[in-house]
């Protein structure tokens, strides 16, 4: 078995794995009514004071991806583990492909559910986020929709799969199909 350095991934076209976690309250009717979004962090060095998902990271070869998953949300938005032990549900995968400096990049996510309690709010833990909101999924989508700029670009591929899969994206709509494809396709 080859355990290849995430970093030259690109120069091979290897495909890279992470993981992506979607924090959100449930409203009465036990749907998804608001989901915790983060900003980055204004000192990361990359898409700093954009929008992200409570918790994501690369997968490192000594852990699965549910341990990553878990250390990741402990880690940047100090959810307890407790909670993630409940509650922490795998959700499905994300997948693109773009151009990078080096080759073309193709990235699979692992997308988890996280449904938390209202009183619960996540909390910086390692100096990876500004802050964390709670939004409408409603206004999420819009924001997807309205202000695609203000979202790391992976990060709007995983609040996009979310609200399909939650049916906050009309089935009826001519990019539904496509869209939830390429979502899985990588393109």
């Amino acid at each position: 078995l080859l355990r290849m350095e995430r970093a030259a991934v690109v120069a091979f076209g290897v495909v890279s794995y992470g993981c992506h976690v979607s924090g959100y309250v449930a409203g009465d009717d036990g749907r998804p009514a608001a989901v915790w979004v983060a900003t980055r962090a204004l000192s990361k060095p990359t898409y700093a004071g954009l929008y992200d998902q409570i918790a994501a990271g690369g997968l490192p070869a000594e852990l699965t991806l549910l341990e990553n998953a878990k250390k990741e949300a402990e880690e940047e938005a100090s959810i307890p583990r407790a909670v993630l032990d409940r509650d922490l549900r795998p959700a499905g995968c994300v997948s693109y492909k773009y151009a990078a400096k080096r080759g073309l990049s193709a990235k699979t996510l692992v997308v988890f559910d996280l449904r938390l309690p209202r009183e619960l709010v996540p909390m910086n833990g390692d100096g990876e986020v500004d802050e964390f909101r709670l939004v409408p999924v409603d206004e999420a989508v819009d924001s997807l929709r309205d202000e695609l700029f203000k979202w790391k670009p992976n990060s709007a591929l995983v609040m996009l799969d979310f609200a399909m899969r939650h049916g906050f994206v009309d089935p009826d709509d001519p990019e539904f199909v496509p869209i939830a494809q390429a979502l899985r396709q990588g393109g």
